[in-house]
């Protein structure tokens, strides 16, 4: 005789199983954390002369997933301005493509 499986047993193995899932998938979408507002803009005097004139060299840092972007170049009155301050990656805006890139425009997190 054939039994009928449990609705409530389904129900509660289902829930966990669907909410792990999501979970994963959220994480998978922004492996670089990207996306988190957790970025920071911080100078970086080892790659001093590696910039055009009037400019700085910058790193772009997330210390939760210990990523970074140090390619990147900005004056030292926007540095002082910004610094300490959260972003997101994928706010960041940058004039030129190549190295180093000149920072342009930050969305920064708090509304600035």
């Amino acid at each position: 005789m054939l039994r009928r499986p449990n609705k409530t047993l389904l129900k509660s193995c289902f829930a966990p199983i669907l909410l792990a899932i999501l979970a994963g998938a959220t994480v998978a979408c922004d492996p670089d954390g990207k996306k988190q507002c957790a970025w920071v803009l911080e100078p970086e005097p080892k790659l001093e002369g590696q910039t055009e004139p009037g400019f700085i060299p910058v790193c772009a840092r997330n210390r939760t997933t210990m990523k970074e972007d140090c390619r990147l170049q900005s004056t030292l009155e926007y540095a002082e301005k910004v610094y300490g301050k959260k972003f997101r990656y994928v706010d960041l805006r940058v004039a030129t493509v190549g190295q180093p890139r000149t920072i342009t425009k930050i969305k920064f997190c708090d509304g600035e």
